[in-house]
């Protein structure tokens, strides 16, 4: 990561005083999951981590465009990619778990030169690059971008998370104490973001530890769930909503089998399946769940005395501030 210049200090008194690297939130974080983007910002201010958003950044094209073309959905997220170049980054943070995966992709076509990729992968690098060849870039550069999710950026930060959670714990505010209080969670992954173990390589893709890592820094513990990397149904939702709520549900009945009563994500989609689809499982299955679905962004704010309404929890479905403990069924 890198350290701005005019952050340099000369003799004795030079030291690090904050990293930078590039932000793309994407499209959601702009929408429906403002939230998350707001409380990534909130958290990485106190952090000393400077989140520098793309300039004109685009979408990252998702699963549409993949559908359409691999081609134009590969260069939609390399413009994002060689943009955040021009800004002098190759490290981007991207929290969006479907936007992270389209980068990373990206990254795998344009990172060094032909010399080391296979034929089909030299072939595909030099069309995007034909695709992209009006913003000025060659396939002749050396380029070495490295993407990492929300949760792999916390994780390489975990020191600094300890030491920021100790020197603001005192600032916690009664809220944010109360609800931290009565929080006894699960963590919730999702089924995309290490997958494939080999690629994202920071974690174990069918039990993974990192959130409970992160946690365990600002002194929350985890209970064990075994449902922390299986689908909530993800976009699923816009098409056969009844398989999410089938597939939700399981995942609320695994959290509240594990004792928890409330569970933290890391994926916006996760998320809102979780929380804004509790009241329609609660119908369907004529069930009692009020089950708060937090990002782990927002708790961890929390343990840095960020306020409930900056993390924008007061914007959850489920209100922490109206759950028992134990979560219902």
């Amino acid at each position: 990561m890198q350290i701005p210049k005019n952050m340099e200090k000369k003799g004795e008194d030079k030291k690090q005083e904050s990293l930078n690297v590039a932000y793309y939130p994407g499209c959601s974080l702009n929408s429906t999951a403002i939230d998350f983007n707001h409380s990534i910002k909130k958290l990485f201010r106190v952090l000393d981590i400077g989140l520098e958003e793309i300039e004109d950044w685009n979408c990252c094209g998702t699963t549409p465009a993949a559908n359409v073309s691999h081609e134009i959905a590969t260069a939609l997220s390399a413009r994002n990619l060689l943009l955040a170049k021009k800004m002098g980054f190759e490290e981007i943070l991207s929290p969006c778990i479907s936007c992270y995966c389209k980068l990373f992709k990206a990254a795998d076509v344009l990172n060094e030169g032909d010399e080391n990729k296979p034929a089909p992968l030299i072939k595909k690098r030099k069309e995007i690059f034909e695709i992209l060849n009006t913003m000025g870039a060659s396939p002749n550069q050396q380029l070495n971008f490295k993407i990492y999710s929300l949760v792999e950026m916390l994780l390489n930060n975990i020191d600094t998370v300890n030491k920021k959670y100790l020197e603001n714990r005192d600032r916690i505010g009664e809220l944010q104490r109360r609800i931290l209080d009565n929080l006894d969670p699960v963590c919730y992954y999702g089924c995309v973001l290490l997958r494939t173990e080999n690629v994202t390589r920071f974690d174990s893709m069918e039990n993974p530890t990192s959130m409970e890592k992160i946690l365990s820094a600002v002194d929350i513990k985890s209970r064990s769930f075994s449902f922390k990397t299986e689908c909530c149904g993800a976009i699923l939702s816009l098409t056969h909503k009844n398989i999410v709520l089938k597939l939700s549900k399981m995942i609320l009945d695994a959290a509240i089998e594990a004792g928890a009563n409330s569970i933290i994500v890391c994926c916006q989609l996760c998320q809102q399946n979780l929380d804004m689809r509790q009241s329609q499982i609660n119908r369907h299955y004529r069930t009692n769940y009020r089950i708060p679905v937090y990002y782990i962004s927002q708790i961890l704010g929390m343990k840095m005395g960020i306020s409930y309404r900056d993390l924008m929890i007061d914007k959850l479905f489920v209100r922490p501030e109206t759950v028992r403990k134990p979560a219902l069924r």
